[in-house]
């Protein structure tokens, strides 16, 4: 089950990944809509879960917006912001939403290197606070009882297996 719920969500990153960033064109937002995506498509089922067969279900009072926003911010937005943080630590910049409002510098080509210079700290810090959310990430998804991980038992749902006709 852990395997098929790791292909699921790999395969709804790379849809969002794939449909979104040519549009935005920037970390924080692709994040923002994969988010989106994944609180939307949660109470019906997303493309990577109906691919792999598995669905998300709540209790018999059903899958409430409060039970929909917890588990997308722990399993979307943790480890989303980590890989921002990540990246931005790292001094991977893209210029878009800067550029948006108005900011031309320092921000700079993506993909380009800012020198560490005197925020060598910040950088730093960023970069081990993205692992942290990453690694957090990841052990919570671990943490798998039956078909329940930690995100799953905190926001009151469980993740199932579809039946070969009822996909």
């Amino acid at each position: 089950m852990l395997v098929r719920r790791l292909i699921a969500r790999l395969l709804d990153w790379l849809l969002v990944l794939v449909v979104a960033w040519p549009l935005v064109h920037e970390p924080v937002l692709l994040v923002l809509c994969a988010v989106f995506y994944d609180a939307l498509l949660l109470r019906w089922n997303t493309l990577g879960k109906a691919l792999v067969g598995l669905r998300v279900v709540g209790p018999a009072s059903g899958l409430g917006l409060s039970r929909v926003l917890a588990r997308t911010l722990i399993t979307t937005a943790l480890p989303g912001a980590g890989a921002v943080l990540v990246l931005t630590g790292l001094g991977w910049r893209e210029p878009a939403l800067m550029a948006g409002l108005g900011w031309q510098q320092p921000w700079v080509v993506i993909g380009e290197h800012v020198g560490v210079g005197s925020a060598g700290w910040l950088a730093s810090l960023l970069l081990v606070g993205g692992l942290v959310l990453l690694v957090l990430s990841a052990v919570e998804s671990l943490d798998l009882r039956g078909t329940r991980t930690w995100h799953d038992r905190r926001a009151g749902t469980a993740v199932v297996r579809l039946k070969a006709g009822t996909r």
